[in-house]
């Protein structure tokens, strides 16, 4: 900190990991700065939420630039009984800790005949604009694997209506049944692993040891595909900021223990990495 203090401000990425990259001189702090960084513990979403973008990444860019001048940060975080959920067509939810859930699946008729998506969150849940990003993407997939079927059933939204046997097609219900025509697969079933349950702070999400809890959820996908009877190549993992990490160790893991790669793996916008093993 003594030396980080020796120098004057100014902002910009880091080019790199290294000690002697992350002290590059135009990226020290002055003491005024460091003073006003305060605790990590105080680091609330709340309050990020209240500082505009500009100040809000400049400020975890000083935590983060801190965190790297001395290597020896270690992950310690690894949470427990993480809730998993699938979503389903009506509504519903299957709901159940990640230990518990493939003997649910099993009961679940038709489960996996085509694609699975799993997802893998990365954001405290406790933000309401984060919830909003979740509920849109998993939609956003729930729309894709039943647009065959909806557009079977006609456009249930607006099934109420007494003109809808007369009224018009919108260009946007043309849309919507052109997508349905052209889609590559007519089911799947989506596998939402909350791991941003178990990020309540900023301090979680700097701990969290990823490459610890990626191989939990590595280990639990390679059970699953073994017991549903799964293929691997049908399975797409997504990971959500922090998440995204973790997926990436997860689906390693995964490798390692079955030397199969999964189809497809997906980074939503990354985080970066504050504590890290040596």
């Amino acid at each position: 900190l003594a030396v980080a203090a020796m120098a004057s401000p100014s902002s910009g990425r880091m080019a790199g990991n290294s000690v002697n990259q992350a002290l590059k001189p135009s990226q020290w702090l002055s003491p005024q700065q460091l003073e006003g960084i305060g605790a990590v513990d105080d680091l609330t979403l709340e309050r990020l939420e209240n500082m505009s973008l500009e100040k809000g990444a400049e400020l975890l860019q000083q935590v983060y630039h801190l965190s790297q001048i001395n290597h020896d940060i270690e992950p310690t975080y690894v949470p427990s009984n993480v809730q998993v959920y699938v979503p389903k067509p009506n509504g519903d939810k299957i709901v159940a800790p990640l230990n518990e859930m493939t003997q649910l699946l099993k009961q679940e008729q038709n489960f996996g005949q085509d694609e699975v998506t799993i997802i893998v969150t990365g954001l405290p849940k406790n933000c309401e604009t984060v919830n909003k990003a979740n509920r849109k993407l998993v939609q956003a997939y729930m729309q894709r694997y039943n647009l065959k079927e909806q557009q079977e059933q006609g456009q249930k939204y607006n099934k109420d209506s007494s003109e809808d046997n007369n009224r018009q097609r919108t260009s946007s219900e043309e849309d919507y049944s052109e997508q349905a025509k052209n889609a590559k697969t007519q089911t799947g079933d989506i596998i939402v692993i909350d791991l941003g349950s178990k990020l309540p702070n900023y301090n979680s999400i700097a701990m969290l040891d990823t490459e610890a809890i990626g191989c939990i959820f590595g280990k639990w996908i390679v059970k699953m595909t073994n017991e549903l009877q799964l293929p691997h190549e049908t399975i797409h993992l997504i990971g959500q900021n922090i998440g995204a990490h973790v997926a990436g160790a997860a689906a390693n893991e995964f490798t390692r223990l079955t030397g199969h790669k999964l189809r497809r793996v997906t980074g939503l916008d990354p985080s970066s990495i504050v504590a890290k093993g040596r």
